[in-house]
């Protein structure tokens, strides 16, 4: 399986779906230093800027090496600011299947932004890359990443007992698992 490098631009109706840059980075760093919104994220709060333009460089650019899609920047049509990201990760070849993760600064949560995100960067996955199924999981305590994605249509798959130690809490949790199936969309 080849991707291409260059995944679609996508226009929604508050916002823009672009690939990730360099200049992102500011805004990365201040929506990835409010410790609420990244509450239930493996990373943030960043501390530096330099925590920030670290992560684009090594998590986000080092994906081309492994010839996967960098991720998505969800900048905001009003004001040009980048307020959140969308990616996918964790490619199974063999089963054609990937995961997706996102953050959306809390100065936009309850306002649709991510359940619209997810809707067509699941599309993207489908028709684009040519998944046969896309996974999401989330800690059972971020009931909010929950609502977005049933509003978007994954169906429930299982509840993982204990599964994900998470760094700052230092932990087991539970993960609740979604999946959605090419032919169900």
């Amino acid at each position: 399986m080849i991707f291409s490098q260059k995944m679609p631009t996508i226009e929604l109706d508050k916002v823009i779906l672009r690939t990730l840059l360099k200049k992102d980075a500011n805004d990365f760093f201040e929506l990835g230093k409010d410790p609420i919104t990244t509450e239930f994220l493996t990373w943030g709060p960043f501390k530096t800027l330099k925590e920030a333009i670290t992560m684009i460089k090594f998590t986000y650019f080092r994906r081309t090496s492994r010839n996967e899609p960098i991720g998505y920047a969800i900048v905001d049509k009003a004001t040009a600011k980048m307020i959140g990201t969308i990616e996918f990760h964790t490619f199974n070849r063999k089963m054609n299947t990937c995961e997706i993760g996102y953050v959306l600064s809390r100065d936009y949560w309850n306002q649709g932004i991510m359940t619209d995100c997810l809707k067509a960067v699941t599309k993207v996955a489908f028709n684009h890359l040519k998944m046969d199924r896309v996974v999401i999981k989330h800690i059972i305590e971020n009931t909010a990443s929950q609502r977005v994605i049933l509003k978007a249509g994954y169906q429930f798959v299982e509840l993982s007992k204990k599964s994900f130690f998470h760094p700052k809490t230092q932990r087991f949790h539970d993960v609740n698992i979604y999946e959605l199936w090419r032919n169900q969309k």
